[in-house]
């Protein structure tokens, strides 16, 4: 959920139940107000009616209203509960009963006690609240509408400045080999979050920098010394006074710096990559190059007894380097060579904009999100440097493409999309 949304959920939270309250107290309050009046003209009317009584002197009952319910009666002796209290009565022009207030009160004159009963209907005292609260939700749902749209647009516009960050700050890759600057900015939190954007890029920069400098350096440097011990190594296996645990010795030496070298190689043609040096770009046939790769390790496949299938309907032509179109598919083919069973299968399919790769094999023993990592190999098998596949993800990102793994029915497969 957006930050925004957010802000304004809390907001409403807190807000909603104090409009609440308050206009509950507003309408008991009106309520309250309305009800004294009421009571008032009732306390009014019953001074009237005493006053009234003083002066006709009679002991008949006297209707003060049209419907009799407002009326001075003498009274029998049992006195009725005095004060107000709300009642119901039936509207003769409305059809139906309506709330009244009522005031039933006693009066002691030469000696008798009368009952003055008053009654005055609230219908229009209902109807002016039911309006003040028609009105006072109205303003309410207006007020409430307007804190969401004003509070959105207040938000959309103080969040402005973080989000142009943000959007910079996705763009942001460090492989373009350009430093990222965030612009300041008036509030001063936003302004402080740029300066240590500012502060943390530059140093990853240097670092990226520093250490894709120390690789390229030290690839390079490592060529000349490996060089020469392969020829010394080479020279001295061909010594006639050697014994057979010597030259064993010596095979093992002779293999680990073949390894190196392969190492080597691997890391000069990742450091290439990244630093985008392989300009050369044509339209090349990935039927074409399955074939000569599949053709190269022939012998390979043979041996482990491997069932190679190749399918393709239809040939597909990407731009790119053609090494690099070769590099990839020789480090796919390898890989599913390398990780296979004896006499297990591959399956290159070539389809509309896609190339898959699967071969037979056991399930990784390392998350599959770690399978383009750099060193990272399922197995400890002396062969692999695990690098290969670091440098098919190096190559796809180079061009855009997108490399994915999965693995099912006992067949690791490796698709490459590119669209």
């Amino acid at each position: 959920m957006k930050l925004i949304s957010k802000t304004l959920i809390y907001y409403l939270l807190v807000s909603l139940p104090l409009l609440l309250v308050a206009g509950l107290l507003s309408y008991f309050l009106i309520k309250t107000e309305l009800r004294d009046g009421t009571d008032e003209t009732l306390a009014s009317d019953k001074a009237q009616a005493e006053k009234l009584i003083q002066s006709l002197n009679t002991s008949y009952p006297v209707y003060l209203s049209v419907d009799s319910l407002s009326n001075i009666k003498l009274s029998s002796g049992a006195k009725l509960k005095s004060g107000y209290s709300d009642t119901l009565v039936f509207n003769i022009e409305e059809g139906e009963s309506v709330s009244a207030r009522m005031l039933r009160t006693y009066f002691s004159f030469n000696g008798s006690t009368f009952q003055i009963t008053l009654l005055k209907t609230t219908m229009e005292e209902e109807e002016l609240l039911e309006g003040i609260l028609a009105t006072f939700t109205m303003i309410i749902g207006l007020l409430f509408l307007s804190f969401v749209i004003v509070n959105w647009l207040l938000s959309k516009t103080l969040w402005k400045p973080f989000y142009s960050t943000l959007s910079q700050l996705k763009k942001y890759d460090i492989k373009r080999h350009e430093q990222q600057h965030f612009n300041s900015e008036n509030t001063i939190e936003f302004n402080q979050l740029n300066e240590a954007l500012n502060k943390m890029t530059d140093k990853l920069y240097l670092d990226y920098i520093q250490q894709k400098e120390f690789t390229e350096n030290a690839s390079h440097e490592m060529q000349t010394p490996l060089a020469v011990v392969k020829a010394n190594l080479s020279l001295l296996m061909q010594s006639p006074h050697l014994k057979e645990e010597e030259m064993n010795q010596l095979q093992t030496i002779e293999n680990t710096v073949k390894k190196l070298s392969s190492l080597n190689k691997a890391l000069i043609l990742l450091s290439k990559i990244e630093n985008n040096q392989f300009v050369d770009s044509e339209t090349v046939s990935i039927k074409t190059i399955v074939s000569r790769v599949t053709g190269n390790f022939a012998e390979v496949i043979q041996s482990k007894s491997i069932h190679l299938n190749i399918e393709s309907s239809e040939d597909l032509y990407v731009k790119m380097d053609p090494a690099l179109a070769e590099i990839l598919l020789t480090n796919l083919l390898q890989n599913a060579i390398r990780h296979n069973k004896s006499e297990g299968k591959i399956i290159i399919a070539i389809k509309h904009n896609q190339l898959e790769i699967s071969n037979t094999g056991e399930p990784l023993n390392i998350p599959k999100e770690d399978m383009f990592i750099r060193f990272k190999k399922n197995d400890a098998s002396k062969e692999s440097l695990g690098l290969g596949l670091s440098i098919v993800n190096g190559i796809t990102n180079l061009y855009g493409f997108k490399v994915s793994y999965s693995y099912a029915d006992s067949l690791h497969r490796f698709k490459v999309d590119f669209t």
